[in-house]
């Protein structure tokens, strides 16, 4: 049985977004390690709720470690002053809105 041709984009619809940064692949493999698991845990203990949150009048527990300075735009791996601790929405928000910025001097 022959197939049905494939749907083309229409000439009015508008070309789809290319998306120009790799969320998951320039992702550091120092993340796996026990070293960043134990700085991970040492944050998490010393500040165990959500920081923008506290910000903002709620009470919401953290559950990421989050660089408050990205370490693609020269923030320092594992300085523990460059930590801080986030809910997941909040550090998805941060680091969607982190996406579009560049690195300095580059």
């Amino acid at each position: 049985m022959p197939s049905l041709p494939k749907a083309q984009r229409r000439p009015w619809q508008p070309e789809p977004v290319k998306r120009t940064y790799q969320q998951h692949a320039a992702r550091s493999p120092e993340y796996g390690t026990a070293r960043w698991q134990q700085a991970r845990a040492t944050q998490l203990a010393k500040c165990p709720c959500c920081e923008e949150c506290t910000k903002r009048g709620r009470t919401t527990p953290a559950t990421v470690a989050d660089h408050i300075t990205p370490v693609r735009l020269g923030g320092d791996f594992w300085e523990p002053n460059n930590h801080q601790s986030l809910c997941r929405p909040c550090h998805q928000a941060k680091s969607a809105s982190e996406r579009t910025q560049q690195p300095q001097g580059g």
